[in-house]
């Protein structure tokens, strides 16, 4: 993208405010990993309800560095885990996946939203996939590597929504 993204204008508030405003909506709370220029996102969100806050020293590993930061804050069966640059997803999303709340099945581990064949964001996760990658070396090269070796369910979505990150001036634009 070329400049720090979470608070970027967007919608009339940031792209990251938007992010979080939206998971809100659905979930109890949410526990938003920080890395770099965490400070400023740390007294972005201070005093903000239902908003954690907690830092990665190791967010130059990479995200799934993160996703193992932000799990061991996690005190429940199931929950999400989105990107912070994907402003499109809406509430909505969250509400048809957790239904499927895969923390309540024996064989569902993750459970993903589908657009022509490509999974999106957010993904529900249950507490076997939490405590793997507590476990994990923090170097693994993708989530997408490591969800491998569980059992997924997937949910079709209707629009690219849960595809669409900031990731270049024109995802912005």
């Amino acid at each position: 993208m070329g400049t720090w993204k979470p608070l970027l204008a967007f919608g009339g508030t940031t792209i990251v405010q938007t992010v979080v405003s939206t998971a809100l909506l659905a979930c109890g709370r949410v526990i938003l990993v920080a890395g770099y220029r965490g400070d400023e996102l740390a007294r972005h969100f201070a005093g903000t309800p239902r908003v954690v806050v907690v830092q990665n020293p190791r967010w130059e590993l990479g995200m799934f560095s993160s996703i193992q930061r932000g799990s061991a804050e996690v005190g429940s069966d199931a929950f999400f885990i989105t990107p912070g640059d994907m402003p499109w997803i809406g509430a909505e999303v969250y509400a048809a996946l957790a239904p499927s709340a895969c923390g309540t099945s024996a064989t569902t581990d993750a459970v993903f939203p589908v657009f022509r064949g490509r999974r999106g964001h957010p993904v529900l996760v249950s507490e076997r996939v939490r405590q793997a990658a507590l476990a994990a070396d923090p170097s693994v090269p993708t989530m997408r590597q490591f969800i491998a070796r569980f059992a997924v369910r997937e949910v079709e979505w209707t629009d690219d929504s849960i595809l669409r990150d900031v990731d270049t001036p024109t995802d912005y634009g």
